[in-house]
């Protein structure tokens, strides 16, 4: 007891509504007797809006990627959970978020992502922007031939911003501005991580999944170990379960590690390490999640990303970011040991699609009622329930 859980903000009647009253009450009882989130929080599209206003607007949500935005004028467009952004650098270097919808008829300005922009230009009435947001022209605005010149002093409607923090090679967003500062939201994942140089890496490629499952059962099983022995032989081979650790949770974030004998092609075998390495690292793998859709793994030789975006109730898009330490991450000399670190991220990730998928199909059955946990390995899935009702109550 005590998580909160029971214990309902007024205002809160939506989520009560669509959970039940016992569902949360049962999130809140100690491991063993707990329950996860109830089937609805996967199947409806209700759910999944409140999720979008509530959960992703409201927290830190990871946006976008720094290697997308090189030079200034180059532009990212994502959707946050349904949420149209587009990321921009500026002439200044700097990255920007804004709304991705032009203010004048909310036609979204950028489908693809775009280099060497000058302005960025609805398609619909050519209604052109600055890389820092502010409107520039509104062409034949006041009638034929009359054009609306706003010139660098600004004036008129420009983009909507978005608060916006950059940590390593990551862009993240908070959409609507009220989340705590970035630094305590990243604190719990960059106090772990002190010993790794990140500036040393650089993207070296990417994985794409399309799976048929709600987001949340592609994160929940990221989080927890206790499938490793069913699920991942090579893996289980690598770390046993003997030698592994139930997930920990810090918050909003839920981290754990292991410690390997040996390393092996696609995990520590043939690409340089992190330098300045203590012994203990040179053999420790890591992983984080923050809610609610930041994760990423790192190992001596390597990091990468996961991430879990929301396209349906019951479609995510998975997407493993790879970086490397210095000429391992494009230098021809390591074309070998790349391909092999990931085919292994390929096949590990293969190897759960099937099972997300199935729980999802099981998601619809009256037979589920939120599961029941092993008292030693399932505390973060329940720790991740958890954190999602609290941000939307």
């Amino acid at each position: 007891m005590g998580h909160g859980l029971s214990s309902v903000p007024s205002g809160a009647a939506e989520v009560t509504d669509m959970l039940g009253g016992e569902a949360i009450a049962r999130m809140d009882l100690p491991l063993a007797e707990a329950s996860g989130l109830p089937n609805v929080a996967y199947t409806s599209e209700a759910w999944q809006a409140l999720e979008r206003r509530r959960l992703f607007a409201r927290r830190w949500s990871f946006a976008g990627y720094v290697h997308d935005l090189q030079d200034p004028g180059d532009a990212a467009p994502d959707d946050l959970a349904g949420m149209p952004i587009v990321l921009v650098r500026g002439g200044d270097g700097a990255i920007r978020a804004f709304h991705n919808v032009c203010r004048h008829r909310g036609a979204t300005i950028l489908e693809e992502p775009a280099r060497g922009l000058k302005f960025l230009t609805c398609p619909y009435h050519a209604w052109a922007y600055d890389l820092e947001g502010g409107l520039r022209t509104r062409p034949h605005f006041h009638g034929g031939d009359r054009h609306d010149m706003t010139g660098r002093s600004g004036g008129g409607p420009g983009l909507m911003p978005i608060r916006t923090a950059v940590w390593h090679h990551w862009v993240f967003v908070n959409i609507d501005g009220e989340a705590e500062p970035f630094e305590d939201f990243i604190a719990p994942i960059a106090g772990r991580c002190e010993g790794y140089d990140f500036a040393a890496t650089g993207y070296a490629g990417s994985l794409t999944f399309d799976v048929a499952c709600n987001w949340k059962l592609a994160l929940e099983n990221y989080i927890e170990p206790y499938h490793v022995f069913a699920a991942h032989p090579r893996l289980h081979s690598f770390v046993p379960m003997t030698e592994r650790e139930p997930s920990k949770c810090d918050g909003h974030v839920m981290w754990n590690f292991y410690r390997f004998r040996a390393p092996e092609e696609g995990r520590g075998v043939g690409l340089p390490y992190f330098p300045r390495l203590d012994g203990e690292l040179m053999r420790r793998g890591m992983w984080f999640v923050a809610v609610p859709n930041f994760a990423f793994e790192i190992y001596p030789d390597h990091i990468a990303t996961f991430i879990a975006s929301p396209v349906a109730t019951d479609r995510t898009r998975e997407r493993i970011d790879v970086y490397l330490v210095g000429e391992a991450a494009t230098g021809p000399q390591y074309a070998q040991q790349r391909a092999t670190l990931f085919d292994m991220w390929r096949d590990l990730n293969g190897e759960d699609l099937g099972i997300v998928e199935r729980l999802q199909r099981g998601r619809l059955s009256p037979g589920y009622d939120g599961g029941r946990f092993s008292p030693y390995w399932d505390e973060a899935p329940l720790h991740l329930s958890r954190q999602i009702v609290k941000a939307m109550l």
